[in-house]
């Protein structure tokens, strides 16, 4: 009987000491993923198509913040479906941080894009946000054929061919829809909407004479374009001028105070992406916004970089999502697919 106890007693001590050497492991184990991430490459994804501002912009970014990393970051291009595509590859991918989400404001759009009967198969303030990366604004620019230099050229050409005139976009509820769509409720002319897989493709027939006009973010192509003659620039659709295009006027200043469309980039990562993984690279981001020569790359794609915390970004999307609601239905405009 005492040897039974004494049995009991050894087992029971063995048996807290195997599991305080499994929880010792477990803190060990923890600790050191928490320190070693990243320890492989990592995928960012563009929901749009390569060459086209989001695209360019990432690729800038993922440039400096790999060398802050210590790891690759693999930029990949998944265009399609206005986005929405490459959004959901990242909503079910693994939360473990090596897959990562390069988003527009089109993220504000989604939920305006899709009926009851088709809803999105993701919520766009269920992903878990990193940080802002930087902001831009849209281009409005016309094929030089078309004989405009500015906006009242462009609303009075269009008043006097109601179906003449057409807009390229880069799909149906893209940054590059949505502000001309707008604008044109606003001015009250009739412009037909020709969607495209991207914004290069758009911006490319434009300047063939295919379609009228479109509204690109502003890159290197674009400014080349206008520099050229092959495309003019009839406004912005920022606050205030762009330093880059300082000869070009605002919506604003045109007559249509009401017409400010900024573009932001954010990174963002799966649902339920954990604490750690989240602070490394909002960390990384806050230290390239204070760095000159980050800043300058991206200056020279009409970039301006921007920082804010993932609560800010969170913020900003829920916002930009209300807002855009009541812009919406007082102009009519549909979306639903």
């Amino acid at each position: 009987m005492e040897t039974s106890i004494v049995n009991r007693i050894l087992t029971r001590r063995a048996a807290l000491g195997i599991a305080a050497t499994l929880a010792g492991v477990a803190v060990f184990s923890s600790a050191w993923a928490q320190g070693a991430y990243p320890d492989r490459p990592i995928q960012l994804i563009v929901p749009y198509s390569a060459g086209g501002p989001t695209d360019v912009a990432a690729r800038v970014m993922a440039q400096t913040l790999s060398q802050r990393l210590g790891q690759n970051i693999v930029v990949m291009s998944m265009p399609g479906a206005g986005g929405v595509i490459g959004t959901d590859y990242v909503n079910r991918a693994r939360p473990d941080g090596y897959t990562l989400l390069f988003a527009v404001n089109s993220m504000a759009i989604f939920p305006y894009t899709r009926s009851a009967s088709n809803p999105l198969p993701f919520d766009p303030n269920g992903f878990t946000p990193i940080g802002s990366v930087a902001e831009s604004a849209h281009v409005i620019v016309a094929n030089k054929k078309l004989g405009i230099a500015n906006i009242a050229q462009l609303v009075e050409a269009a008043k006097k061919k109601p179906d003449g005139l057409s807009y390229g976009s880069a799909g149906v509820g893209g940054t590059t829809h949505l502000p001309i769509a707008l604008f044109a409720h606003r001015a009250g002319i009739k412009l037909l909407h020709v969607p495209y897989k991207g914004a290069a493709p758009a911006m490319a027939d434009t300047m063939a004479g295919v379609v009228s006009i479109s509204g690109p973010g502003y890159t290197d192509a674009v400014k080349a374009a206008i520099e050229n003659g092959t495309l003019v620039a009839l406004a912005t659709t920022s606050a205030k001028r762009l330093p880059f295009l300082p000869k070009v006027p605002t919506l604003a200043e045109q007559g249509y105070p009401d017409m400010v469309f900024p573009i932001w980039y954010a990174m963002f990562a799966p649902p339920g992406t954990p604490a750690n993984v989240v602070e490394k690279l909002n960390g990384a981001l806050k230290a390239m916004a204070q760095d000159p020569a980050y800043q300058k790359q991206q200056a020279g794609q009409g970039n301006v970089v921007t920082y804010m915390a993932p609560a800010q970004v969170a913020d900003m999307l829920r916002t930009d999502i209300a807002k855009l609601g009541v812009r919406l239905k007082d102009a009519g405009i549909h979306l639903e697919e």
